[in-house]
């Protein structure tokens, strides 16, 4: 059997069990994002003491986040130094905006108000208060952790004074399953809503 015919066999046969290397190959991408807290059913607003008694406008924003972690693919950090792109672990949609999207749902949760106003709102818009977030990790850490470190400022909604300014570390382990540790950085968020709710009730407070 001369080649050309020996590769012509081969070609058939690949054909034939469907193992050729054009064949598609099965998208394994599997889409994850943040929960806000009142999925857990567990969450009540603020407490008595320091809860608004009367609904507040809220603002939230500007919002920034690293640009290393502005991109669809789940960021782990396996050193200091050195990050790894998930081939296969995407979020449904960019991060810094599901981390704002699910902040400003837990924040009306927290202070029992719909009135939330995202950056940048219209000039018609007036807010109580305005929450401006740095973010400077949020990611999964290569020993089962993970990790959220953000600076944070409310505002005077009116004067634009800064009232309070403060920074948030959190952390959570996350389990074996594919889903903990977009759970475990929900948490840590969660972590942030209510440290940020929290001060403003008590800002509203003593007004």
């Amino acid at each position: 059997m001369n080649i050309k015919t020996k590769l012509i066999a081969l070609g058939a046969c690949a054909i034939a069990s469907g193992c050729s290397v054009l064949s598609p190959q099965p998208d394994r991408s599997r889409f994850f994002i943040l929960s806000p807290i009142s999925d857990n059913g567990t969450v009540t607003a603020n407490p008595p003491s320091t809860a608004p008694n009367a609904p507040l406008t809220i603002g939230v924003g500007p919002v920034d986040f690293p640009d290393y972690l502005r991109r669809l693919a789940v960021v782990t950090r396996v050193t200091p130094n050195r990050i790894e792109l998930s081939d296969e672990k995407r979020w449904a949609e960019p991060l810094d905006k599901n981390f704002t999207r699910v902040l400003s749902e837990n924040l009306a949760t927290l202070l029992n108000t719909q009135r939330i106003e995202k950056y940048p709102w219209p000039l018609t818009s007036k807010v109580d208060y305005q929450v401006e977030i740095d973010v400077q990790r949020f990611e999964s850490l290569g020993d089962g952790q993970t990790q959220l470190i953000a600076n944070w400022i409310i505002r005077d909604g009116h004067t634009e004074k800064i009232l309070y300014a403060s920074k948030t570390t959190a952390g959570a382990p996350a389990g074996p399953d594919e889903t903990s540790a977009s759970e475990a950085l929900s948490n840590d968020l969660a972590t942030l809503s209510k440290e940020i709710a929290s001060r403003i009730g008590e800002l509203e407070t003593s007004r």
